[in-house]
């Protein structure tokens, strides 16, 4: 029985996997989405029996899913996760099931499980299948519908091809042109799909911004022609799309599956072409990516991942390292940002490409984040402690953070436990953030400046943030992205590109970080031009937090020189 869970709660997930764990006679599998209406929108809702409503405290946010939970047109069981007691007798007043949070028990959730899941398998009356209303498009039931008749009467290797199209980045134009622009471009993207299809060839909205095109051949492999296609699809996507009197260039990201031979089912194809998918969309860009048998190994590994990060969450298996940022005209060290490692039971220490991904997608960011804060602000008292209180501490903030709309209280509060002094803890986030969360970002940005927290923007020239916009918000310095600072004495374009950003971050009266310098000439360039601090494998690796005392205790004892010994 698949149960979907959302929350914006990682201890709802907790709760309700502890206890049907402990339910052998019903097998279950707990799915989670984030309470996010775009997230929930690239569910497919109809491999799912039983939906619970967590924790969700943003009244617009609820609206948000329930208007998505309305265009998909299913119609799922739901049970309700709640802090109150609900009366018995007023349970046959309501259309789901209440779960008291602080007495819900075993027996409970077993019988709220086979009398919804009997309910759901029972039911006649299937969801109205009617047109997509923006597009006039089949909508994902009707495509299901057909493409479970084309299996039906297909038995043949490649006689049928399923093709998924993602609009990346869709809640971007929605944020910087409203709504109705996007709109405009969801009807522009599906005109252009269809105009590279033939007349046979079945395209629908199944999702948000989400799309799928049905291939098929009654003699013969259908391969040839649904790459071909594809392949139009992507070129057609590299032009601008006229929106709100701008030019907006979109990317979009296609997963392909061709038909195996043998009986193949309605969902294990759609799978298919959604892992395919999700591995053109890490790739970034205009991308197809045809499904491969190693990417349902892949997906599956990525499953196990999760469920690692959960459990090592709960265990705090996860580690601080810490990479120093140097004031190199006063040749002192004067900050360090802070990263997160994961010390694997099994694998060992591994750096954050191995796990932040998984983590992101599955919102488990949000609990690591607010662990790593918590870990800085320890930190920071330490070194408080030990005559260091010049120190201060940089920590990312990945933009599913900002989404929590407990964020930025919760780091008052822990502030306040810890009593962290002005300007001694530093947040980092990307343009993307920026961009993709817009005015959310920016209201958070002012009430985290007024809990005293230093804002960096980090990765700086490789978004489309404006100098405009970032005047306007409380950032008081620029990392240069380490892309640009590792070609500044071979490329005059970078060299170019990095004195403007300190020029104009200067103007606006912010600092400048120089992110990867490796060599004494990038170092010397960076100084010759004036930026301020620099950070990289020339000074220092990551190292961990009684490493770091080490360094800045030889710096206190014996000058900055004894800074780079340790480093090497």
């Amino acid at each position: 029985m698949r149960i979907l869970l959302i929350s914006e709660q990682e201890s709802d997930f907790g709760l309700i996997d502890q206890l049907i764990q402990k339910i052998t006679d019903i097998p279950c599998q707990l799915l989670s989405c984030p309470a996010d209406p775009a997230a929930l929108a690239a569910r497919d809702l109809s491999r799912c029996e039983l939906m619970v409503w967590g924790r969700i405290s943003d009244v617009q946010i609820a609206a948000g899913l329930l208007m998505t939970l309305s265009r998909q047109q299913i119609t799922l069981p739901l049970a309700v996760l709640s802090d109150k007691e609900v009366p018995e007798s007023t349970a046959h007043h309501r259309d789901f099931e209440v779960l008291p949070r602080t007495t819900l028990n075993v027996p409970f959730l077993r019988s709220v499980l086979l009398h919804y899941g009997a309910k759901r398998r029972s039911a006649v009356s299937k969801p109205v299948r009617t047109t997509d209303p923006l597009t006039g498009l089949g909508n994902r039931h009707q495509l299901r519908d057909h493409l479970a008749t084309v299996l039906d009467g297909q038995h043949e290797e490649g006689s049928v091809a399923l093709l998924l199209v993602d609009v990346d980045q869709f809640k971007k134009v929605n944020v910087s042109y409203g709504q109705g622009a996007g709109d405009t471009l969801i009807q522009q993207v599906a005109e252009r799909i269809q105009s590279c299809l033939a007349s046979n060839q079945r395209l629908a909205r199944i999702g948000g911004n989400e799309f799928a095109v049905l291939f098929q051949n009654n003699s013969g492999s259908v391969q040839n022609e649904a790459l071909r296609r594809s392949e139009a699809i992507v070129q057609a996507m590299n032009k601008p799309f006229p929106l709100a009197r701008h030019a907006v260039k979109m990317h979009v990201s296609l997963g392909l599956a061709i038909k195996e031979v043998g009986p193949v089912t309605v969902d294990a194809l759609f799978a298919q072409a959604d892992m395919a998918m999700r591995v053109a969309k890490q790739e970034k860009g205009n991308t197809l990516r045809r499904y491969t048998r190693d990417m349902t190994d892949a997906a599956q590994q990525e499953l196990k991942l999760e469920s690692e990060i959960r459990r090592s969450l709960r265990k705090e298996d996860f580690a601080l390292h810490f990479q120093p940022r140097v004031d190199i005209c006063n040749h002192r060290i004067i900050g360090v940002e802070a990263l997160v490692r994961w010390q694997h039971p099994v694998r060992g220490l591994l750096a954050p490409g191995a796990f932040i991904r998984v983590a992101e997608e599955s919102g488990l960011i949000v609990p690591l984040g607010y662990w790593i804060i918590h870990s800085a602000c320890k930190f920071l008292n330490e070194l408080s402690s030990k005559g260091l209180d010049h120190v201060q501490i940089a920590v990312n903030v990945a933009f599913k953070q900002f989404q929590d709309k407990n964020f930025v209280q919760t780091v008052a509060n822990i502030i306040r436990k810890h009593d962290i002094a002005p300007g001694r803890l530093e947040f980092e986030l990307t343009e993307t953030t920026m961009m993709i969360e817009g005015s959310a970002v920016d209201q958070s940005l002012r009430e985290l400046s007024k809990l005293g927290i230093a804002i960096s923007l980090d990765d700086f020239g490789t978004g489309y943030s404006s100098f405009a916009h970032i005047q306007r918000l409380p950032i008081s310095a620029l990392k240069v992205d380490r892309s640009f600072v590792s070609g500044v004495c071979q490329s005059d374009d970078d060299a170019t590109i990095v004195k403007a950003i300190i020029n104009l971050a200067h103007s606006l009266k912010m600092r400048v970080i120089a992110e990867g310098a490796e060599t004494e000439d990038q170092v010397d360039f960076l100084r010759d031009h004036e930026c301020d601090q620099v950070q990289g494998y020339f000074f220092s690796r990551p190292i961990p937090y009684d490493d770091l005392l080490q360094m800045l205790e030889r710096e206190r004892k014996h000058g900055f020189k004894a800074v780079l010994e340790f480093g090497k």
